[in-house]
């Protein structure tokens, strides 16, 4: 792998600043096992912290994390797991393997690929269900199934997809793999017509071979990876030191630079800025910051909600349609802790008229397992299309709420505890 020798040089800097110097002793192996999707990633932090570890050799196995799982709970060695998802580090820590805390290191996405000259001529999600693609996902078990699961029931309750596009989807498949790098090689030899991986799976060996389809936010899934030390490591501290590394900012670039997406939570200054350009926008901390225009608006599932509330002294009865706000931030993909329980309820949405009012939403009041508030962006009332997005409240007996003219959904974190 190429290298320019400068930043190799900064990199092995950086990652001694985290290796304790009893850890620096000679001959000592680090066995970490981790989710395929880490390959190419993994091994470039490897060989910095053995470059700065003297010695120190990591040994890699990588596989679906469903399957190394179900090694380690069988007592497998190992001194650290690196899941794909949570569900199989529970599985890991059901089986006494995992001690002490565990950390969410990075997080992915999914993506359609097709070979370069796609013969099938896919261009959309709707796509893949259409008679005689030839489909291969990964198998059952694995976190990237999950996450392709989950977009397929979304779809369910899409229109122009439903139950029909389920079936024929999953009809589609000729092939389940073992690892999403599996899917990729096969797609990229042109085996398959089109195949679901993490955009992380497009590599540069690969990138010349396949074309990439963005699975619309809407739709997608935010996949998070955790990190943990074995319970009967031999390396305990050796194995922290490397976590260290992976969780600092060198290691945070090295994933990036392969698709990734930090786990770093950038500064967000304390003032919301006012938007001139008539879309909405919806920043703070969120993954992808969206701008929205009323026809962008429009391509959402719609939802009607028919409302009353007083405005000054006068009885507002109407009927209001528009884009879940819940739906809008999911698409924006809402930055948060997944280490800390129910991080996601310590969060609020300011909420911005173009005239500068503010107003707050708290994330509990729109989440589906709290509140779950029917809360709207509306561009409609009373079937006539609005100027401008306007916020929508249905329960609140005023309509300070009702932000019109709304042009910024800032997402925001409660201060932390000292």
């Amino acid at each position: 792998m190429k290298r320019n020798a400068l930043s190799m040089i900064l990199a092995v800097a950086l990652v001694a600043l985290f290796a304790p110097r009893h850890a620096l002793a000679q001959d000592t192996t680090l066995t970490v096992f981790a989710a395929a999707s880490l390959t190419d990633s993994f091994e470039e932090i490897g060989e910095s912290f053995e470059a700065a570890n003297p010695g120190v050799k990591v040994e890699f196995q990588f596989g679906a994390s469903s399957d190394l799982a179900a090694q380690l709970a069988e007592g497998a060695p190992a001194d650290i797991f690196a899941s794909a998802n949570n569900r199989q580090m529970q599985v890991a820590k059901d089986a006494g393997r995992i001690e002490g805390k565990t950390y969410t290191f990075v997080k992915n996405r999914l993506v359609v690929i097709v070979p370069a000259d796609n013969p099938a001529g896919i261009e959309s999600l709707h796509d893949l269900a259409n008679d005689g693609v030839l489909l291969v996902v990964v198998a059952e078990g694995a976190p990237i199934r999950d996450y392709t699961n989950a977009m397929v029931e979304k779809l369910v309750n899409v229109s122009g997809y439903g139950e029909e596009f389920k079936t024929t989807f999953f009809n589609n498949v000729v092939s389940e793999e073992d690892t999403v790098r599996q899917v990729t090689a096969k797609v990229a030899l042109g085996e398959a017509d089109a195949g679901l991986v993490y955009v992380s799976d497009v590599t540069p060996d690969i990138a010349e071979d396949v074309k990439t389809i963005a699975v619309p936010d809407a739709y997608n899934t935010l996949a998070t990876y955790p990190i943990g030390i074995t319970n009967d490591s031999t390396n305990k501290e050796l194995a922290q030191a490397f976590i260290d590394y992976v969780l600092s900012d060198a290691g945070q670039d090295t994933l990036v630079a392969w698709n990734f997406i930090s786990v770093r939570i950038p500064e967000i200054p304390n003032t919301v800025s006012l938007p001139a350009d008539g879309a909405l926008h919806v920043g703070g901390q969120v993954y992808n910051p969206l701008i929205l225009t009323m026809d962008n608006l429009r391509a959402y599932p719609s939802q009607t909600v028919e409302v009353t509330y007083l405005s000054g002294e006068d009885t507002v009865n109407a009927s209001f349609t528009g884009v879940l706000l819940w739906d809008i931030l999911s698409s924006a993909q809402v930055n948060f802790n997944a280490d800390v329980g129910n991080d996601k309820l310590g969060f609020y949405i300011v909420v911005t008229g173009s005239n500068g009012f503010e107003a707050v939403i708290a994330w509990g009041e729109i989440d589906p397992e709290f509140g779950n508030q029917p809360i709207l962006v509306a561009y409609e009332k009373d079937g006539t299309a609005l100027d401008s997005a306007q916020l929508v409240v249905p329960g609140d007996s005023r309509g300070g709420r009702y932000v019109s003219g709304l042009v910024s959904l800032e997402v925001r974190d409660a201060p932390s505890v000292e």
